[in-house]
């Protein structure tokens, strides 16, 4: 992993999570110029349906768990990223909770009730190892080189934990490791494109 940016990003994040209501998530914040587009982490922030994946990823930061933040890569104005984002339900589901079990709750709720939530034996490594499935760092991440079907023409995704996974089409739409669908594709970021999932992507971490 490169050198990425200060911890006052991850502060940032803190207070945004903190402030915001939930916000409906836009195919693309129309700013005229790229460099005044939202960052990954700001977007994520402000979606409701994403607070599970940026409390996880708080979890893992204050964890200490890997040797740089997770939240600051997310915000890093120079980075190329491409994310994949499990959406609330995709969290409930991995951990055996009611659907709609985390409606209304905040980042910070969610932060804080997910050490009870996980399954015994999986603490932050076993989550930060998660969510490196869901982040990729190509030369470019732009929609001409990471869409929705860019990845599809590509045929496949190498994620940071060296992961390669297939993306094809299925029975529900486009799929990434042939059992998670995006369900929200081409978010535009400053630093990356963000798609929805409708599953977290765990192997056999759990």
């Amino acid at each position: 992993m490169k050198k990425i940016i200060d911890r006052s990003i991850y502060s940032a994040v803190l207070a945004l999570a903190m402030l915001l209501t939930p916000m409906a998530v836009m195919a693309d914040h129309d700013d005229d110029k790229n460099n005044k587009k939202p960052t990954v982490v700001e977007i994520l922030s402000e979606v409701d349906g994403a607070q599970a994946v940026v409390a996880a990823v708080l979890v893992v930061d204050d964890s200490g768990v890997l040797t740089f933040s997770l939240a600051e890569l997310l915000g890093d104005k120079k980075a190329e990223l491409v994310v994949l984002a499990p959406s609330n339900a995709a969290f409930e589901a991995l951990l055996g909770l009611e659907p709609g079990t985390l409606n209304g709750l905040s980042v910070m709720d969610v932060k804080d009730a997910l050490p009870s939530l996980l399954p015994p034996g999986v603490g932050p490594s076993e989550v930060a190892a998660i969510l490196l499935k869901h982040v990729a760092q190509p030369p470019v991440a732009k929609l001409r080189t990471a869409s929705e079907n860019a990845l599809l023409g590509e045929g496949s995704l190498e994620v940071a934990d060296g992961s390669v996974f297939a993306v094809s089409v299925g029975a529900t739409g486009v799929q990434v490791n042939y059992e998670t669908t995006i369900i929200k594709a081409n978010i535009r970021a400053r630093n990356g494109i963000i798609h929805f999932i409708d599953t977290v992507i765990v192997d056999e971490l759990l």
